[in-house]
């Protein structure tokens, strides 16, 4: 799935619109400023499942 591209300006302009796509459509979005990435926005069940693993590795580190 291609992620979609918005800047800092289209997110606020239309983070319900963008919320819906990443939340409903499963869609996720790069957030970028001045050109550069800054954040993803993704999916929660993304996160959440993604998340335990960083858990794990985190503690296999320390």
């Amino acid at each position: 799935m291609e992620t979609k591209t918005y800047t800092t300006i289209d997110l606020r302009k239309g983070m319900g619109e963008i919320l819906d796509r990443t939340r409903i459509a499963g869609e996720a979005a790069a957030i970028t400023r001045k050109g550069k990435t800054v954040a993803y926005l993704v999916p929660a069940e993304w996160f959440e499942q993604m998340a335990p693993q960083q858990r794990s590795h985190s503690h296999d580190a320390a």
